[in-house]
């Protein structure tokens, strides 16, 4: 095991505990949570809030917390290599502004070797290239370098058009494709409604020095961020945000996937699409998900991707409902094509016994059920720590697991089964039964709290909220109706439940 080229530490996560008890040193962490426990030979290399992995131990040690989630590489620092193994791809329908834009934000790494494919996507009017930008030398080049190139070389940009649209995933590998021709090693493939922002290309290109590495994507933020209604929901909780930490790409974890918007890759060490379904990364007979699709497979494969939100590029995001709304609704109609190619791993709801003990006895808010979640709790913890032998160990996996069920089971009920819960509160709108009542109740108490929940998480780490309360919580409402309408309509046309079936693990 080595640890990743060119971060030479690793930085613990936010969430990682170094746990020590009777000179024996335990890490607990990660996504899913663990709990492991290294040799006494590296146990001294946790003092600190990060490990160095420039020893042979460090690096054991360095790439056993990456490969779980307990720690990141850190990927910090200036990047002045040279691009000409670099590559990115736009794919494009009808936005010539928008690649225009891309292009010249791209001015600095054109004038180091970068290279741009343009892939026309079947538009109304076919696209030129755009013009080249100019960079002005600095005013005083550092004695020891020669300036840098002024403007890109003739022949930078190059536009492949295909004369009917075939989609983004057919668009991304045909400019795959031809970056490959032209010497690239790296691909980065922006879409044409993003502008990536100064610094944003040496973290990925820092990640991807790791040869276990084959695609890292950057943290998408808001071109023009706001406080209030859909500008503000979109700004705080856009469906390309990925959050303000670093994650290893994995199904069921915190960064399930990330989004193709923005994202760099080694082709060379992605698996190729199953069946013939595409010449290239992606899977071309998918016209949405196609990136959740990509990075499963290659998690699958045993490729590493990871999410670095120190490289940011800005996305102009929707301002208005029913863009937003209609956004969110094609992303749901991925999830049975998913389920038919991924299986268990789209499952809308995943818990077990004892977790979903704990959440229907909490939302029960009855004094028996709440009886009930403590039992749970109680033998969930006696169980886990027989098995870690660490009190606290075990308190701090089971709270986070009776957490993460108390609030899954709300999500469940108001996005991919709202229309089950909108059937059974119609159904039962004339009984005055107390119990019923009371469902009705906890159900209204429950989009409430919820959405509040979903609002404050959020947050960047140590700061408040960027929109206010009330507005992202009805947005986010509306967001899980269209999101389930869009898993549902995908069910119908494949005929299929499995991307509405629970599952119920160990």
């Amino acid at each position: 095991m080595t640890a990743p080229h060119g971060a030479p530490r690793v930085v613990l996560d936010r969430r990682t505990r170094v746990l020590r008890r009777g000179g024996v040193v335990r890490v607990l962490g990660g996504d899913p949570v663990t709990l492991v426990t290294p040799s006494p030979a590296v146990a001294p290399l946790l003092d600190g809030e990060a490990v160095s992995t420039e020893t042979p131990a460090g690096a054991a040690l360095g790439r056993a917390l990456t490969d779980r989630g307990m720690a990141h590489p850190d990927v910090s620092g200036p990047d002045a290599r040279v691009l000409e193994a670099v590559a990115v791809v736009i794919p494009v329908h009808d936005d010539a502004a928008g690649v225009a834009a891309v292009v010249d934000a791209l001015g600095s790494e054109l004038a180091r070797g970068l290279r741009v494919v343009v892939v026309d996507d079947g538009s109304t009017v076919p696209l030129a290239a755009p013009s080249l930008p100019t960079q002005p030398p600095p005013t005083q080049p550092p004695p020891t370098q020669p300036p840098p190139a002024q403007s890109p070389p003739a022949g930078a940009i190059r536009v492949v058009r295909h004369e009917h649209s075939r989609g983004p995933a057919a668009a991304r590998n045909t400019g795959t494709a031809a970056a490959l021709s032209g010497g690239a090693e790296v691909v980065v493939y922006l879409d044409a409604d993003v502008i990536p922002r100064p610094g944003w290309l040496g973290p990925l290109l820092g990640h991807l020095d790791d040869p276990r590495v084959a695609a890292v994507a950057p943290r998408i933020v808001a071109a023009d961020p706001g406080r209030l209604w859909v500008r503000g929901y979109e700004t705080a909780r856009s469906a390309l945000d990925m959050g303000p930490e670093p994650a290893r790409v994995r199904p069921r974890t915190r960064v399930a996937y990330v989004p193709s918007a923005a994202l760099a890759v080694r082709p060379d060490r992605l698996p190729p699409v199953p069946d013939g379904a595409g010449q290239g990364p992606f899977d071309e007979q998918l016209r949405v998900a196609e990136d959740v699709d990509l990075c499963w497979r290659a998690d699958r494969a045993g490729a590493v991707i990871r999410y670095e939100p120190a490289a940011l590029v800005a996305h102009r995001h929707r301002t208005t409902v029913a863009p937003l709304l209609g956004r969110r609704a094609f992303y749901g109609t991925g999830a049975a094509p998913l389920a038919h190619r991924h299986g268990a791993a789209v499952a809308p709801a995943v818990a077990a016994p004892w977790s979903l003990a704990v959440a229907l006895g909490f939302w029960s808010g009855t004094p028996g059920g709440l009886l009930v979640a403590a039992g749970a709790t109680a033998r969930a913890w006696h169980r886990t720590r027989a098995l870690t032998g660490h009190d606290r160990a075990a308190a701090e996996l089971v709270i986070r697991g009776s957490v993460a069920s108390i609030r899954q089971l709300p999500e469940a009920l108001l996005r991919p089964y709202w229309p089950l819960t909108a059937v059974a509160l119609i159904a039962t709108a004339r009984s005055h039964s107390p119990l019923v009542r009371g469902l009705r109740r906890r159900v209204a108490v429950a989009a409430v709290a919820e959405g509040l929940w979903h609002w404050w998480s959020a947050r960047e780490p140590g700061r408040w909220p960027v929109d206010e309360p009330l507005g992202h919580v009805v947005l986010h409402r509306l967001d899980d109706v269209a999101y389930g309408v869009g898993v549902w309509r995908s069910a119908w046309a494949a005929r299929s439940v499995g991307a509405l079936r629970p599952e119920l693990t160990r």
